[in-house]
């Protein structure tokens, strides 16, 4: 059977058969790993809408249940999900709205606001939770341990290298 990316993979190869400076490997590599994030993404939201939250929604509970007492501000709750604060404004808005959080004033200063995750909140996730550590678990279940943590080596390894090209603007050179 072939996969959802062998028509891309076909296409590699053509255009490598007829320019012999074609960097083969390199682009099959970046397109495959571009194919399954957005397969791995694609699993996931339909994961999380058939539970009824979406992935922005998720996060942000899974921020919160992260923190101590479970509370954040919400400027560090947008930091944490990198969006502007004027949508984690709307994230929150949200989550209040769903009972599965609340905001409250903070002990020390009146005029610092605190987004606190509330059992319902708390149950919510517990509920969530489980089905999708077992789709996880079956998805990851086709690679060893071994491979597993080959994989993890090598993409630790590419993010150091994109991190690292990033800061020197190597790419930004190249198009020089």
């Amino acid at each position: 059977m072939d996969s959802s990316f062998t028509p891309i993979e076909q296409m590699l190869k053509f255009r490598s058969s007829r320019h012999e400076d074609f960097p083969y490997q390199e682009i099959l590599l970046t397109r495959l790993c571009m194919h399954m994030q957005g397969k791995l993404l694609e699993n996931r939201n339909k994961m999380l809408k058939a539970q009824g939250i979406n992935e922005t929604l998720f996060m942000a509970l899974i921020t919160l249940e992260s923190q101590e007492n479970h509370s954040i501000q919400p400027s560090e709750l947008s930091c944490a999900l990198g969006s502007s604060r004027t949508n984690a404004t709307r994230i929150a808005d949200e989550l209040e709205k769903r009972g599965w959080i609340e905001r409250r004033e903070s002990d020390n200063d009146r005029r610092c606001l605190h987004l606190q995750l509330t059992e319902k909140g708390q149950a919510f996730l517990q509920e969530v939770l489980p089905p999708q550590h077992h789709c996880l678990h079956q998805l990851w279940s086709s690679l060893s341990t071994a491979e597993k943590d080959q994989l993890e080596h090598i993409t630790r390894k590419l993010l150091t290298r994109l991190d690292q090209m990033e800061q020197e603007g190597t790419v930004l050179e190249a198009l020089r």
